[in-house]
């Protein structure tokens, strides 16, 4: 009767799995999703003329379509509007600093109208729970101000 149990569970699983798009490995019981979140990092940047800005980084990973994006929200502190600015993407990572050839370095693509005028924003990888914003040439800011954001 156990295993019957377990069997139609597993079937259940596996039939609300579909509509989901999650993978249920029901041998070793774990759940993964096709587009789960790599991370979540938030924290206040420096900004030359506000407070500063509130900046969550949300990275994404879709390992079926083997493709990584990301969503950034900044808030501008101390501003007349307080209003969100959100800038979505594709992101991939790089190897290598000019300090550390070793050094892991998410990069976010940011597209603009003129393909052209194109951009890129850099964070070095800290830790697992730490980035550092970083500059288009991937080397640190030469000052002593907070670049970091944490993981939620």
């Amino acid at each position: 009767m156990k295993k019957l149990v377990y069997i139609l569970f597993s079937l259940v699983l596996v039939a609300c799995n579909g509509n989901t798009g999650n993978k249920i490995d029901t041998a070793n019981k774990t759940v993964s999703t096709q587009n789960s979140a790599l991370g979540v990092f938030t924290g206040v940047l420096p900004c030359a003329d506000c407070e500063g800005i509130t900046t969550t980084v949300t990275l994404k990973e879709n390992h079926e379509k083997n493709e990584r994006t990301y969503i950034l929200k900044e808030v501008y502190l101390g501003q007349k509007s307080n209003k969100p600015f959100e800038t979505t993407g594709k992101w991939t990572i790089i190897k290598g600093t000019p300090l550390d050839p070793n050094a892991i370095v998410y990069q976010l693509a940011v597209e603009n109208d003129d393909p052209e005028d194109s951009d890129v924003i850099n964070y070095l990888v800290v830790n697992s729970n730490t980035i550092k914003l970083i500059d288009d040439e991937v080397n640190e800011f030469d000052s002593k101000l907070n670049y970091t954001l944490k993981k939620k």
